[in-house]
């Protein structure tokens, strides 16, 4: 198999992509799976990405390369689980439709709701700006507030009414509405596919930054479809039947001067481009559409009543719909960021890059026979190949070339571990004239009876690691 390269213009991530990777890091962190998945991940990393292996990427995970390792799992995935990615992807794009639809009818059903004109009591502006523009307005600017200014940890995952009823419906879509796929799953896989859920459902710290960023980016395209259905059933309610539009106040304080000014600075985003009369109602359109009960509207003249709508629906536009659009736009490259940002922060991630770059050794013995062996077959000690010669004739021959003296410690030097090794080297005309002792305790007058024209062969036990003392002998001879 070739070695596939990781490049450089590989994807970005997306929620789905993260559901999968931590799908597949609980898997290979379970008990029966540890050994061997840290095993095949890092002959993964030696195979697939040697260009990525060097120093640059040895402290932190390299997105792309974990972006391709999760491209390695799922193909190498079988069976009938379904990835939890694709369950993911689903609930979401689910929620987004479920939430798009229900904003455009909650914006059109309100907006419908106040311009009910009977032809006696006109559309009431106030009430209009008030519940369509101003609460949304302010809702918008506390949002941004509270996610800008202190992030996610204002708004714990468990905390709220709000974010709690988002993790019921997690819960209940995960569990209830995907049943169709994990029903068909043998009992041991679907235990394994729904504790993934709970252990995302659960680890709020973990998963949180990523599974809550797309729900509130759900949420807010659903406040922007609000603003449409508003400006549609606006537009058309003007279009299609006669409305009339005036203002009323029971205060003695607020007069048409008043309103004229309040309605003027409101209008300073769009006025440059449509003036008094036409992007905003003028002084006397103000005053002839004031609505005293006493007299009715009939005295009204219809240009004052209809004066007003152009108003609306800019205000509704310059104060809602953008706004709710710019906190979307603003939300969704957040959401994107703290994806991308996952993968190099998580503690499990960290986990596998560190198995990409820690080595294993595999040790395994093979039998000796010490009846058997002969000298046309007795393997060499690898470390003496060099000098390692058969002879001619039987072992017991007289072959005395090579003298050489064991080095190791008292507990091994017992006879039978040396009559093994004086077995081993016999037939290759090894002569074992002593044993030197390398415990610790040792004051060193080993080596005075070490005579410099021998061999020395230094056995050690294979799990012992090489530690200081030792390594200071090596470098003393």
């Amino acid at each position: 198999m070739k070695a596939e390269k990781v490049k450089k213009t590989e994807g970005q991530w997306s929620s789905a992509d993260v559901v999968d990777l931590e799908y597949f890091l609980m898997h290979a962190s379970s008990s029966e799976n540890r050994d061997e998945s840290a095993q095949q991940a890092r002959h993964w990393f030696q195979q697939h990405v040697a260009e990525h292996a060097g120093e640059e990427h040895a402290g932190f995970p390299d997105s792309k390369v974990l972006k391709a390792w999760l491209k390695h799992q799922k193909k190498q995935h079988k069976g009938d689980t379904p990835l939890p990615g694709e369950s993911w992807q689903w609930l979401i794009g689910m929620l987004f439709w479920l939430l798009l639809f229900a904003g455009f009818l909650t914006g059109a059903g309100v907006t419908a709701s106040l311009l009910d004109y009977d032809g006696a009591q006109p559309v009431n502006v106030a009430m209009f700006l008030c519940l369509l523009v101003g609460v949304q307005l302010i809702w918008s600017f506390v949002s941004f507030i509270v996610i800008a200014g202190k992030g996610l940890q204002w708004i714990p995952f468990h905390a709220g009414f709000s974010l709690r009823m988002l993790q019921s419906l997690m819960h209940w879509a995960s569990t209830r509405l995907d049943h169709h796929l994990i029903s068909k799953l043998a009992t041991e896989k679907r235990m394994v596919w729904e504790s993934f859920w709970r252990h995302l459902r659960d680890d709020h710290a973990a998963s949180g930054k990523f599974l809550l960023w797309p729900i509130l980016t759900r949420i807010q395209m659903a406040g922007v479809m609000f603003n449409v259905g508003v400006m549609f059933t606006l537009m058309t309610s003007v279009v299609f039947r006669d409305l009339a539009f005036g203002w009323q106040t029971s205060m003695q304080q607020v007069n048409d001067v008043t309103v004229a000014t309040v309605v003027k600075t409101l209008s300073l985003p769009w006025n440059w481009i449509w003036g008094e009369g036409q992007g905003f109602p003028s002084l006397a359109q103000i005053q002839g559409s004031r609505i005293i009960l006493k007299d009715g509207i009939g005295a009204m003249q219809n240009p004052y009543l209809t004066s007003w709508w152009p108003f609306l629906m800019m205000a509704v536009t310059v104060y809602g719909f953008i706004p709710r659009m710019l906190l979307w736009l603003w939300l969704r490259v957040q959401e994107r960021r703290q994806v991308a940002l996952y993968p190099i922060q998580s503690a499990s991630c960290q986990k596998l890059w560190s198995r990409f770059h820690t080595g294993y050794l595999h040790v395994t013995t093979k039998p000796f026979d010490n009846h058997s062996q002969s000298k046309d077959n007795a393997p060499a000690p690898s470390l003496l190949a060099d000098n390692l010669a058969p002879t001619a004739g039987s072992a017991q021959s007289k072959a005395l070339d090579f003298p050489c003296w064991f080095y190791m410690d008292e507990g091994l030097g017992s006879p039978n571990e040396q009559s093994k090794i004086k077995s081993l080297l016999s037939p290759y005309g090894w002569q074992v004239k002593g044993v030197l002792d390398s415990s610790p305790s040792d004051d060193g007058s080993c080596f005075e009876r070490f005579c410099s024209g021998d061999c020395l062969l230094w056995v050690e036990e294979a799990w012992q690691p090489p530690i200081q003392e030792k390594m200071k002998r090596l470098k003393t001879f």
